[in-house]
């Protein structure tokens, strides 16, 4: 009964909302029906260049939905009714408005997935393209033929009169409905000096309206031919105040004109009717566009680079989950972590049972509390350790139990660190070891499993007889593999649920096993019987007899499907954010070149224009003249230069060879060094991503040889290998070289970018290098990666 009520409440409040909005698009429908007819002077047979009611209908469809059909129906019906036309023309009318209005709705909803803040360029266009000329399409044609089936003339003809309804609902639409989409985020501006700048905006614009339009008698001269100069006000509306700033300041212009041109005024009245309302239209669909889009392309860059910042905190919190699941993986031992200062902070159900305190009694307290006497400095020496960032592995040391007893563990120690870097704690994994000190075989094979535990979290060992083909199995390959451990397994039929993809490779992996190659670790996909796939990764051990023949393979088989996930989506966030920064290279180049770098030769060529007529001038003045050209062309040289290093057209135009090629040159005299490139054997077209990929890496060889060689000549090789399907690269020089091992310690951001970038594309990064005898850097790239992603992409 309680529910009943309830739900009789809710009606009457929902239609009552209906309603409202039914009520609210009436009058506003009529309402700027009523605007619209009121320029008679320019309008034909109930037709004219603009008509907001249209632009209201289209904007009440995407905000409400289909169901305010009503309103919009019985708006347009009264609007003609009380118009000097038949009453079937105005039922005409009023139904091609609202199936015109509903069909625009629907081609933006299904077709750009249409969002109504229209934040994306492609919502802009899909609104200009689909909801103001392609919906108008359908109400100019329906509303044409009902005028003139009822005998109904406007304009000069049939065509004239069509072209005049649908540029009068598509400008209704461009004026009008992108307004109401927008409007609540213009409204949100509450800063003086931005409301200041949007008045400035708009009274600017109202007086250069006026001045062109208006013919006013206070101006000697008319300025029809300016009519484009309130572009630059739309421009500056779209910049500083979004789609809405665009909407609004076009309206104001399509307003002043409009009632200038209905009075006889301004460019759009010199002609006939038909043509003066044809230029008015396509005057107002210009600025509308241009403004549109221009907001749309902005707020888009805008919302790429909160995409990017997005990006950066995605990657960090993937990898705190992957340090959670390293703990969760490793749940079977004693896990216990601690913060900078040594007091307990996490306590697992292994150190329960290995220490015998419960979580309760031990978080909050130091961990000296576990450590002998004799062992006191033990604690404080580990964590300067993990402070340096150098974790702690296998360190065998003495704890104490709860009753006092003395145990051996081995200890693993890794750094916490906190999102900006900072060592925040430790966390230790600990394992009791006393039984290795009694039985050394026994050791063996704990440490052995425990290695194979530690890498993976679920896993389970098993033992397959060659002989048999029997497969046997610990109780925990239940959960993983989903088939029960007292079922019959065979190795056959494990091969069956082997993903197809990876049949052919495990099986490549067991034919390589032989006496002198008896480890196996391979990972591989397995279909459970539920159809879901998971990741396992298999370490074993082969035994064979004295003739080389193959007895059983022992090993451990371990559940990887979680880090697999990770693996991959921490690749997918790294490729982004490459992408990123390659095109933001590409922006940044774009606006050095063609702003920064024109600007600097335009003041080139005015220096020396400057000098040229400084003849009268004293010689010192015309020296600095020199100067100063001459320091103004070698700005503008140094910022094409820097253009082009960071994004090549060569390289997109020409190809790899060429890029390289030219940038070793620009390199060479930049520096003043000589680079000796060459090329062969490289197959065309290469994969973008992996020329783009070996021209950053050749550009941070070359800088970091340049800068650290102490030489001045470099040898630069790319080539292919058709045999093997593989793209090299070298840059070697002769200079004084450094220390590898010590260079891989360091990874720079340089060393880090390089091997990432090859990462993605399973390429490899080499560098050998030994004190005073020179450094070669090798990246190799497989050709089919660049394959694979060109495939994807497409």
């Amino acid at each position: 009964m309680g529910q009943a009520f309830g739900k009789s409440r809710v009606a009457p409040r929902a239609l009552g909302k209906y309603l409202a909005q039914i009520a609210i698009v009436f009058v506003a429908y009529f309402v700027a029906g009523k605007l619209g007819q009121a320029t008679t002077n320019i309008r034909s047979g109930n037709i004219g260049p603009v008509w907001p009611a249209f632009g209201i209908a289209l904007a009440a469809v995407l905000l409400c939905g289909y169901r305010v059909w009503l309103g919009i129906a019985a708006g347009a019906f009264l609007l003609m009714f009380l118009s000097p036309v038949p009453h079937v023309a105005a039922v005409g009318q009023a139904a091609g408005a609202t199936l015109a209005a509903l069909t625009g709705a629907f081609l933006l909803r299904r077709i750009v997935k249409f969002d109504s803040s229209l934040s994306r360029l492609r919502d802009a266009l899909g609104l200009i393209v689909l909801g103001a000329f392609g919906s108008a399409m359908v109400s100019a044609s329906i509303g044409v033929a009902v005028l003139y089936a009822t005998h109904v003339q406007a304009y000069s003809g049939l065509s004239s009169a069509w072209l005049i309804y649908w540029f009068g609902d598509s400008t209704g639409v461009l004026l009008i409905t992108t307004l109401a989409l927008t409007l609540p985020s213009l409204l949100k501006i509450r800063h003086r000096v931005r409301v200041a700048e949007f008045a400035a905006l708009l009274l600017l614009l109202t007086l250069a309206s006026l001045a062109v339009f208006s013919d006013h008698s206070l101006l000697p001269v008319k300025l029809h031919v300016l009519a484009f100069a309130v572009l630059p006000f739309v421009i500056w509306a779209a910049v500083r105040f979004g789609m809405s700033g665009a909407a609004l300041a076009t309206l104001f212009v399509a307003t002043i004109a409009t009632v200038e041109t209905a009075f006889g005024s301004g460019p759009f009245a010199r002609n006939t009717p038909f043509t003066n309302a044809v230029l008015l239209d396509v005057f107002f669909t210009v600025l509308s566009i241009s403004g549109m889009t221009l907001a749309a392309v902005i707020a888009e860059r805008e919302q790429a680079q909160d995409q990017r910042e997005q990006l950066v905190r995605e990657q960090a919190a993937i990898e705190a989950r992957l340090r959670f699941a390293t703990i969760i993986e490793s749940s079977d031992d004693a896990i216990i972590g601690t913060d900078a200062a040594g007091t307990v902070t996490d306590w697992n159900k292994g150190a329960e049972r290995l220490y015998g305190y419960s979580a309760g009694e031990v978080i909050g307290r130091p961990v000296v509390l576990l450590v002998p006497p004799d062992r006191s400095n033990d604690c404080a020496k580990i964590m300067n350790e993990v402070k340096q960032g150098t974790p702690v592995k296998h360190y065998e040391t003495v704890r104490r139990k709860k009753d006092g007893t003395p145990v051996e563990v081995s200890l693993t120690g890794s750094p916490i660190f906190s999102p900006d870097g900072e060592v925040v704690g430790l966390s230790t994994i600990e394992r009791d070891i006393t039984g290795r000190k009694r039985q050394e075989t026994i050791l063996r094979n704990s440490e052995e499993r425990f290695r194979l535990a530690a890498h993976a979290g679920k896993m389970f060992a098993y033992e397959w007889d060659a002989a048999t083909d029997v497969l046997v199995r610990s109780a925990e390959s239940t959960s993983i593999l989903g088939i029960d451990e007292t079922a019959h397994l065979t190795g056959q039929l494990i091969l069956g649920r082997i993903h197809p993809d990876d049949r052919e490779r495990l099986g490549a992996a067991i034919a390589g096993l032989s006496p002198k190659k008896t480890n196996l670790q391979v990972s591989y996909r397995i279909i459970r019987p539920d159809d879901s796939v998971i990741w396992v990764e298999r370490n074993s051990l082969a035994h064979f007899d004295k003739q080389g023949s193959l007895l059983r393979i022992v090993g451990m088989v371990a559940d990887i499907t979680e880090r697999k996930r990770a693996e991959e989506a921490l690749s997918s966030a790294r490729l982004r954010l490459i992408e990123a920064q390659e095109q933001e290279r590409t922006r940044i180049a774009r606006e050095l070149h063609d702003d920064i770098g024109q600007r600097l030769a335009l003041l080139t060529i005015e220096l020396d224009q400057l000098q040229r007529n400084a003849a009268s001038l004293p010689a010192e003045v015309r020296a600095r003249l020199g100067e100063l050209r001459k320091q103004a062309a070698e700005m503008a040289s140094d910022i094409q230069s820097l253009s082009h290093e960071m994004h090549s057209s060569k390289l997109e135009y020409l190809g790899i060879a060429a890029a390289m090629k030219g940038f070793c040159r620009e390199f060479g005299e930049k520096q003043k060094v000589e680079v000796d490139f060459k090329s062969h054997d490289l197959p065309a077209p290469l994969p973008r991503d992996i020329s783009l990929c070996l021209f950053r890496v050749l550009q941070e060889a070359l800088r970091n040889s340049a800068k650290h060689s102490g030489v001045r000549n470099f040898e630069v090789r790319l080539w292919g290998t058709p045999h093997v399907d593989e793209i090299h690269l070298t840059v070697r020089d002769s200079g004084a070289g450094f220390d590898s091992e010590a260079a891989k310690e360091s990874r720079g951001l340089g060393l880090i970018s390089m091997e990432e970038r090859l990462k993605l594309l399973n390429g490899t990064f080499s560098i050998d290098s030994q004190p005073n005898h020179g450094t070669t850097v090798h990246a190799r790239v497989p050709l089919t990666s660049g394959r694979d992603s060109m495939r994807a992409a497409g």
